[in-house]
C-alpha cells in the first residue's frame, strides 16, 4: 500500500474547503478532494495548531477578541442584517446575548473596581504602618531583653553565680 504525498497548500486549500462548505456536506467535499476523512480531519488539527486557521469554529471557545469583535458586527449592523451575521459567524443570539453580558459585566466591575482599588490600597497601607509600627515595638523589646541578658551574664562573671538553698 502506497501513501500519497500532499504539498502544504493542497492541504491548506482542502482545510479552508472543509471551513468554508457553507450547507455541503463533508461527504461531498472528500469526494471532489479524493481524501479520506481522518486525513482531512488530521490536516485541519495540525492547521489549527499552527495557528494557520482558526481554532474552533465551536462559539465558546472563542476569544475575548473574536467575541467583542463579533459582537460589535452584530451590534452595529441593521436589524435586517443581523440573521445573516449570525449565520456567517456560525453564531446563535444566545451566543451573541451571552456575550453582550460579560461585556457590560467586565465594565461594571472595571468601574467598581478602581474604587475597590483605592480602598483596598488605603487598608493596605494601613495595616503596612501598624505592622511596622509592631515590629519596631518588638525589635525594641528584643534589644532590650538581649541587653539584660549580657548585664546578667557579667554579673555572674563579676559575683559568681549563687547556689539556691
Amino acid at each position: 500500500m502506497s501513501y500519497q504525498r500532499y504539498s502544504p497548500e493542497f492541504k491548506k486549500s482542502a482545510v479552508e474547503k472543509l471551513l468554508s462548505r457553507g450547507t455541503r456536506p463533508v461527504s461531498a467535499i472528500l469526494e471532489e478532494l479524493g481524501v479520506p476523512s481522518p486525513t482531512l480531519y488530521q490536516w485541519k488539527l495540525d492547521f489549527a495548531k499552527d495557528d494557520g486557521l482558526k481554532k474552533s469554529s465551536r462559539p465558546q471557545d472563542r476569544s475575548a477578541e473574536e467575541k467583542l469583535k463579533s459582537l460589535h458586527e452584530y451590534m452595529s449592523a441593521p436589524v435586517e442584517q443581523r440573521g445573516e451575521i449570525l449565520r456567517r459567524l456560525g453564531v446563535h443570539k444566545e451566543h451573541v446575548d451571552a456575550w453582550q453580558a460579560q461585556v457590560l459585566a467586565a465594565l461594571k466591575h472595571g468601574a467598581l473596581g478602581k474604587h475597590v482599588e483605592r480602598s483596598e490600597r488605603a487598608e493596605d497601607r494601613r495595616t503596612i504602618k501598624e505592622l511596622k509600627k509592631d515590629l519596631h515595638r518588638k525589635d525594641r523589646a528584643l534589644a532590650e531583653t538581649t541587653a539584660l541578658l549580657v548585664l546578667k551574664k557579667k554579673a555572674d562573671l563579676i559575683w559568681g553565680i549563687e547556689e539556691t538553698e
